[in-house]
């Protein structure tokens, strides 16, 4: 059993003898609550009865107090539940992740598929069964965002970024319980689909302070308190100081006629801001050796002021918000204080102060999440290896796999160098051509992005990676799956004429025409490439392109085999070298119920 699998099932086990203690002590409220419920009415009943209204109010304030109290660490041990359900889940998902068995998670990404990228479809990197599905344990938005970004590739990386993002996913690794933690909290107090993007043009818009709000406030308060004054020493009638109330909860009406809108918008993403805020805290009181994370913190305290501290007040300000919708208490302190215009002030201060600077400390925070999520590679497959970047144009691995299929992938080893810029994979249907495509396209990607690779060994230089692999009809562009092949195929040539360093995986090129086109265009192609300083794999049953291999010192070939047991078409999965010389076509029809004869 590998290191992380035991970690995972030793946690779960934690957390379920965790919820079984708990579950107990909940019971064990629940029937005080009752009781004390039950015991408040009998007494207050009791001193009513008895005509004792000193201790039926005592009675009364008393029970409502014990209560409160014992209501409020009731729910604190539900809170504690729920988030031990959460650590439980969080440690399946990562056995899941280590058996493969990951693809009925319900994040799968499928916002960030787009046909027009250069890999990310062919590649499963979003939707069912793909690596965003496999790896992300993002919880915001931000952190979602950031992690397609790296996935998506938006901008290559150079060699230097790329090691720093190692060091990062590196030591995260290692950090796995603040990562669950980071996760826990990021899911506790997340309010759900609302968007937040209000939030962010809140704090973008222009902070004014009305000079009305510097005077006015302070010139009523001082008649309030004069007024209460003079009434206690019966100067004045108590009639005076109701009538002060109302004309202060007017002014406060006319003062704030906005805030209903700023309590709208906060009540909505209340959980949201306390969610950040618990995130910024734990990056915080982290402390991180690697240059990438320590750049990323000192990002959250860039103008000297601490990013938590003024969420933290942020919050503060949201909690008042809240209890002067809903609290009669806060109704008298506004009449008497005009707290509601003081509230306004101090949001509009801290927007001043701080608004332009809340999306790129969320920002900061969501890729602490994306690295994270990538992180996970890390610690739950310990026998993978971090790659090797080189300078050098190379792709070389030793027992690559599929990084998706767990226990079921089968591994080879490769290589592609200054020497052999092309390799053409032949073999018979369904023997993992295309899997060792994408097995070789994945772990690029997960070498560009800072994660180890599925292999025990892997170098490569940088590349822009192209693909076209599952091209498709479009019916409403009038689009056939062969001209979208083309379509796909001219945006690899541009880009390889405009100077970037392609790696290309073609699959079945061309299969859309007949076997005199197809052998002459894709010949055209692959050299045309080549020309132009690309690399790549190209698959494909057209056994004649093999005897490029004889003219051609760059190309090399490989091939995927089958074999049969008890007339059982079987696959092994090795990578060989040489053409293909076997074929399993008319045997598949055979299966089909298709029937041959000599004649």
């Amino acid at each position: 059993m590998s290191k992380a699998l035991s970690f995972y099932e030793g946690e779960i086990s934690k957390y379920e003898e965790k919820i079984k203690n708990i579950n107990g002590v909940i019971t064990k409220i629940s029937t005080l609550r009752l009781i004390i419920a039950i015991m408040a009415v009998l007494l207050a009943y009791y001193f009513y009865k008895g005509e004792s209204i000193a201790y039926l109010i005592s009675s009364i304030v008393i029970s409502v107090g014990i209560f409160i109290v014992v209501a409020y660490y009731h729910n604190k041990r539900i809170q504690e539940k729920r988030e031990y359900e959460i650590y439980i889940n969080i440690n399946r998902n990562g056995i899941n992740r280590i058996k493969g068995t990951f693809k009925e998670r319900e994040d799968k990404g499928e916002e960030f598929l787009s046909d027009e990228h250069p890999f990310a479809s062919d590649l499963d990197v979003f939707g069912r069964n793909s690596l965003f599905q496999m790896i992300n344990s993002t919880k915001t938005k931000f952190g979602r965002a950031k992690l397609s970004q790296m996935l998506n590739l938006n901008a290559i990386p150079g060699r230097e970024e790329i090691l720093k993002k190692q060091e990062a996913i590196n030591e995260l690794g290692k950090k796995v319980e603040w990562r669950q933690h980071l996760e826990v909290k990021s899911t506790i107090k997340k309010s759900g689909t609302k968007d937040i993007n209000e939030l962010l043009e809140w704090a973008n818009g222009k902070s004014e302070i009305k000079p009305l709000f510097k005077i006015v406030p302070y010139l009523f308060i001082a008649i309030t308190m004069i007024s209460i004054v003079l009434v206690v020493l019966k100067v004045l009638p108590i009639s005076y100081v109701i009538l002060v109330f109302m004309i202060n909860y007017l002014v406060v009406k006319i003062l704030t006629k906005d805030l209903v809108q700023i309590i709208k918008l906060f009540d909505k993403h209340k959980k949201d801001i306390e969610a950040y805020t618990n995130l910024l805290i734990l990056i915080e009181n982290e402390n991180f050796d690697s240059v990438r994370l320590k750049e990323l913190k000192n990002k959250m305290n860039s103008s000297g002021k601490s990013c938590v501290e003024e969420m933290k007040a942020l919050k503060k300000l949201v909690d008042w918000l809240g209890d002067s919708s809903s609290n009669a208490y806060y109704l008298l302190l506004n009449v008497t204080v005009l707290s509601d215009t003081f509230i306004l002030r101090n949001l509009e201060e801290w927007r001043r102060l701080n608004g332009h600077k809340l999306e790129a400390w969320l920002n900061v925070m969501g890729e602490f999440e994306a690295l994270s999520s990538i992180s996970n590679l890390s610690f739950d497959f310990d026998e993978w290896s971090y790659p090797t970047i080189s300078n050098l144009d190379v792709v070389e691995g030793i027992n690559i796999g599929h990084p998706m299929l767990g226990e079921r992938a089968v591994v080879n080893s490769f290589t592609l160098n200054h020497d052999s810029k092309v390799a053409l994979i032949t073999g018979s249907n369904m023997s993992g051509k295309s899997t060792f495509l994408r097995t070789i396209g994945l772990n690029l990607l997960l070498s560009y992005i800072g994660a180890p690779t599925c292999s025990n060994g892997f170098t490569c230089g940088v590349f822009s990676i192209y693909t076209c692999m599952r091209t498709k009809d479009n019916l409403e562009e009038s689009i056939s799956s062969f001209y979208a092949e083309i379509l796909r195929i001219k945006i690899l040539i541009e880009a390889a004429k405009n100077g970037e360093k392609v790696f290309f995986l073609l699959d079945e090129i061309f299969k859309g025409t007949n076997s005199k086109d197809r052998h002459e265009g894709a010949q055209v192609l692959i050299n045309q490439l080549v020309n132009n300083n690309a690399m790549g794999l190209v698959s494909t049953h057209d056994l004649e392109l093999c005897d490029l291999e004889k003219t051609k010192k760059w190309i090399k070939n490989y091939n995927f085999q089958e074999y049969y047991e008890k007339n059982n078409i079987k696959f092994d999965y090795k990578l060989r070298e040489g053409r293909s010389k076997t074929q399993n076509a008319v045997h598949l029809m055979k299966l089909a119920g298709i029937e041959f004869n000599d004649n």
